[in-house]
């Protein structure tokens, strides 16, 4: 498995592709700083988010939180098609004046209060939405660049308006209780962008409960809790992907290439690169170049 890292955003504010084709297997888990919404037209596989399995399967409509762990895992064949958006809540902001009302429901959403985030649409909803994204998708295609994150903006409200009326049904019960976990939520967000601004470097689990004001040990539980994985494994993952794009580059040696993806020690990045791809960085970088 691996933690997946998603090409550039467009304009760092959004990112969006229409029934993307996948023909090969795809298995891993992730957090992102934005919103996103992922709506599966074809295959079967399963999704892990809040700790609880669902089946992935046509028609799944998936909503996730910022920086809300969630795993993925799709059986190929047969082939894997989905939408994906992504947006930052830098987008929302805009229009919080002006539509209130789903303003407040937007807000509550990035709370961490909303229960449901996997829904099985029924055949109508699943057309209407296929459709919005449809022309969602024509519209980023013939509109000037300086206009599209108005059209992602614009798409985000009525996809929320249409979302709310008719797809959540709310659970007064369920969402009292998710409350409890909110504090949680918000503090795994905290400790992933710790990570990212100091993956470059070496650091310690001290290091960053001294600068998150919190236990070593209440930090490494929680994370685990929520995560399934330790806060080093998931660090190592990071860097591990980052390793793989360094090894692009001619120019740095191995050793280089263990410094800037924050590995202390040459050797200890050695071995972990040929444990996880079978191959050392030496001879990853071999293969790359045939």
């Amino acid at each position: 498995m691996k933690i997946h890292n998603a090409i550039p955003w467009q304009d760092n504010l959004y990112l969006f592709h229409f029934r993307s084709v996948h023909t090969s297997p795809i298995e891993y888990f992730h957090a992102h700083e934005g919103l996103e919404i992922l709506f599966v037209h074809e295959g079967v596989g399963r999704y892990v988010i809040n700790n609880q399995l669902y089946p992935l399967k046509p028609s799944t409509l998936i909503l996730v939180k910022p920086f809300q762990m969630h795993e993925i895992k799709v059986q190929v064949p047969p082939s894997y098609t989905r939408t994906l958006l992504k947006i930052k809540g830098s987008v929302m902001e805009r229009f919080m004046t002006v539509l209130p009302q789903l303003a407040s429901v937007f807000a509550l959403f990035l709370e961490h209060r909303q229960p449901s985030q996997v829904f099985y649409l029924a055949p109508a909803d699943a057309s209407y939405l296929e459709e919005q994204f449809r022309q969602l998708s024509h519209t980023l295609a013939i509109v000037p660049p300086h206009l599209r994150m108005d059209a992602v903006t614009l798409f985000s409200f009525q996809f929320f308006e249409y979302f709310v009326s008719r797809i959540y049904v709310p659970d007064s019960m369920h969402e009292t209780q998710m409350l409890g976990h909110a504090g949680q939520a918000e503090i795994i967000g905290r400790i992933v962008k710790w990570i990212d601004r100091h993956l470059n470097q070496s650091f310690t689990l001290h290091d960053l409960a001294a600068e998150l004001h919190f236990s070593p040990n209440y930090l490494s539980k929680t994370f685990k809790e929520q995560m399934g994985v330790s806060i080093t494994a998931y660090a190592n993952e990071q860097r591990m992907e980052q390793a793989k794009m360094l090894l692009a580059d001619p120019s740095l040696t191995v050793e280089d290439v263990s410094r800037r993806a924050g590995f202390k020690y040459p050797s200890y990045f050695i071995s972990l690169f040929k444990a996880k791809y079978g191959l050392t960085p030496r001879r990853y970088r071999m293969s790359m170049e045939k």
